[in-house]
């Protein structure tokens, strides 16, 4: 018996070390990112902190500004549909958060809400940009929540796409599919295998849960999520901000916030559930809600068409009131 539990040990190891082999994903220098993902019209601005931000303003600097943060994993490239729409009436600023992207890890390593919507005003601080309209897809939707709260004279209009930040009902959560590596994120013993082993399949995975159309989830796309995920610091910043979420932190206020709100929403959305933007409707003092059927978690990229009319629309009437004092 002992020389059979020696065998299967043996072979458990090996299957482990040959796993870590094939899967083993090293970080990519930063240099060599930002030859591939950062070129113009990209800059990178050096915040009071001491953070080094990844920027992108593009549009028309006479209009209105937007800032838009994007999602857990995510990049300021998941907004360019929307950029490509909106730049010939408004100023868009693009960012990534710290742990994410271009930006890397940042000196205060804080990659809770807070700190990221810290982040956020220095960034636009440092851009000398305010007011401006605040939207956020997914966990930037937590951070311009938590960011309207604590900075509300900078925020003209919130617009939260799929947003966190509040919890799903109850009864929805049995109807969420959350990607593998959501799942395995946030444990202490996941935490160092998740910083070196980190296959190309968990990237496609992930995009493929957020998506209804998965067709557009092209190789060039899993590619780019795969790559800025191995960030020199990216992943050791994922792992401390799921090591949050599970302690219950990436919950916000809404009752805090005044800002008009326009909330966009997929039916489909298997990571957040649709009723938690009707949730987050009700919670909020001045919101409306639309909602895109056979649509996912990344309105913004599946329906650019529609939710960039939307959000067009939002910041137009909000505008033109501020201008006129009438609708």
């Amino acid at each position: 018996m002992g020389t059979w539990l020696k065998y299967v040990a043996g072979a458990g190891l090996l299957l482990l070390g040959l796993l870590t082999y094939t899967a083993w994903a090293p970080d990519i220098p930063h240099d060599e990112l930002v030859a591939q993902y950062g070129g113009p019209p990209s800059t990178f601005v050096t915040l009071p902190s001491g953070a080094r931000a990844h920027v992108r303003v593009q549009g028309n600097a006479l209009g209105p500004a937007l800032v838009l943060l994007h999602g857990s994993n995510s990049s300021l490239h998941t907004w360019e549909p929307w950029v490509t729409r909106l730049k010939r009436d408004f100023r868009i600023v693009t960012m990534d958060l710290p742990g994410h992207g271009l930006t890397g890890a940042t000196p205060q390593d804080d990659y809770t809400y807070d700190g990221m919507a810290a982040f956020v005003k220095e960034a636009m601080g440092t851009l000398d940009i305010s007011p401006f309209f605040l939207g956020g897809n997914s966990m930037g939707g937590g951070v311009a929540l938590r960011y309207a709260g604590l900075y509300p004279e900078d925020v003209s209009g919130l617009i939260l796409v799929d947003a966190a930040g509040v919890p799903v009902p109850p009864h929805m959560e049995g109807t969420r599919r959350l990607p593998l590596a959501f799942r395995l994120a946030g444990t202490w013993w996941t935490a160092w295998a998740l910083e070196v082993i980190t296959p190309r399949s968990l990237a496609r995975e992930g995009l493929e849960v957020s998506f209804t159309d998965t067709s557009l989830v092209t190789d060039a796309m899993v590619d780019r999520y795969w790559h800025l995920a191995r960030h020199p610091g990216n992943r050791r910043a994922t792992a401390k901000r799921f090591a949050w979420y599970a302690g219950g932190g990436n919950v916000t206020d809404p009752g805090k916030v005044r800002a008009p709100a326009l909330i966009l929403w997929g039916r489909d959305d298997g990571l957040i559930p649709v009723g938690t933007g009707e949730r987050l409707a009700a919670l909020l003092p001045d919101a409306r809600l639309k909602i895109y059927d056979g649509v996912g978690h990344i309105p913004m990229e599946e329906t650019p068409d529609r939710s960039a009319a939307d959000a067009a629309a939002f910041i137009t009437t909000l505008s033109n009131m501020d201008e006129t004092g009438t609708p």
